[in-house]
């Protein structure tokens, strides 16, 4: 008899974003040998009006059962208060599913942040008599350290011993970074094992695509969150450094809550070679990505960030495109492990321009480094082939 596993998410499918993106791949492996049943919340990240597009729903499962609760919270990508509110809505939204629920399930599986998904979890755990397993995508609340504020830093102290009880209290703990290791181990110690199942791509993603292009124009592109994390500041002084030269343009695909203040700058600044888009579905922005020539990733420097791997970074290497990156920790790891492009630091100006420059100028670079990176890519972060890891950690006692 198949296991039914009840699976309790923030994002889903048809939203975008890295986190929406793991669980469908998630989902879709797990229903090809479980009963799953998802617990969501109505498409609302970045914004609600976004889903009002048929493309984005093209991607919806067809086959797995998906229960998804309505939230009154809107607007809440730049201000922190409305975000925090979201999450507690959405809270005592699933603890009332909770309560209703009249079917029983042998797994929870729940993915953070925020933490009042997990917390939720431990709520779930006990009701059914489940096996409880937490999918770890970010340090939260260690990344609040990024956000300056009262708030915030209040938030954080009170959060830690939630995310101690949570990770104590799991029967198996997953993560989508290895940098997420020495972090965790010191709340759980060196001995309880943990699970590392990085994102994945699809066979269709994962397909490779040739580096010969029509078009005289090279493009270099940047798709998906502009929040706190990203070092969108370096592209704009690669933008300014290559302004002159009428073959290279920026292409930008993204949201988050330094979006409208960076189509500001574009427009103050008289970006020309900069073009920037709102969000678009996963399957258009893939396009984009296997027309363009060069991809740019760019973390700020703080130690958070050093432990994680972009979802930008695995798309980019599954769609054959070389990178040049300002990035340190576990992301220049996978990038110089791959040989999947240019890694530099923020301060190194001159070699970050010129390391485009060579980029732009060399075709068979841009070829070696987006077939190194796709190799790679089908070899570590494959659906196909994780999906296996998946079932090992999961079923397996």
């Amino acid at each position: 008899m198949k296991k039914r596993i009840l699976i309790i998410t923030q994002n889903f499918s048809p939203e975008i974003g890295s986190a929406a993106n793991r669980m469908k791949g998630i989902c879709h492996a797990l229903n090809e040998v479980a009963d799953v049943t998802v617990w969501t919340t109505e498409p609302h990240y970045p914004q609600k009006d976004l889903y009002s597009q048929a493309d984005f729903w093209e991607e919806i499962p067809r086959n797995i059962k998906i229960k998804r609760i309505k939230t009154a919270s809107a607007n809440f990508e730049k201000n922190f208060l409305r975000r925090f509110l979201l999450y507690l809505e959405v809270l005592f939204c699933f603890l009332k599913l909770i309560i209703r629920e009249t079917e029983s399930y042998d797994i929870v599986f729940v993915t953070s942040p925020p933490l009042s998904i997990p917390f939720i979890g431990l709520l779930a755990k006990r009701k059914f008599k489940a096996k409880f397993i937490v999918d770890i995508r970010d340090l939260w609340p260690e990344t609040l350290r990024a956000l300056k504020g009262v708030f915030p830093k209040i938030l954080r102290y009170l959060s830690y011993p939630i995310e101690k009880h949570i990770y104590h209290r799991a029967d198996k703990l997953i993560i989508n970074s290895e940098g997420f290791v020495g972090y965790i181990q010191k709340i759980v110690g060196d001995k309880r094992e943990i699970y590392f199942l990085p994102n994945g791509l699809t066979d269709f993603e994962l397909t490779l695509v040739p580096a010969s292009k029509q078009e005289e124009k090279i493009t270099i592109v940047y798709a998906g969150n502009m929040g706190i994390a990203q070092d969108i500041d370096s592209l704009f002084y690669l933008a300014e450094s290559f302004r002159m030269n009428k073959k290279v343009r920026f292409l930008l695909i993204g949201y988050g809550r330094n979006y409208m203040e960076i189509q500001q700058k574009i427009n103050e600044k008289g970006f020309e070679n900069i073009i920037i888009k709102p969000p678009e579905s996963r399957r258009r922005v893939w396009k984009r990505l296997q027309k363009a020539d060069i991809a740019y990733i760019g973390l700020k420097e703080h130690p958070v960030f050093e432990t994680v791997i972009p979802g930008k970074l695995i798309d980019y290497m599954g769609a054959s495109l070389p990178i040049i990156a300002i990035a340190s920790g576990y992301s220049k790891r996978i990038i110089e492990e791959a040989h999947s492009g240019v890694v530099f630091h923020k301060e190194e100006q001159h070699e970050i321009t010129e390391g485009l420059a060579e980029l732009i100028e060399n075709r068979e670079l841009r070829k070696f480094y987006g077939k190194k990176g796709n190799e790679y890519a089908q070899q570590n972060f494959n659906w196909q082939i994780n999906k296996g890891l998946l079932y090992k950690i999961i079923f397996e006692d």
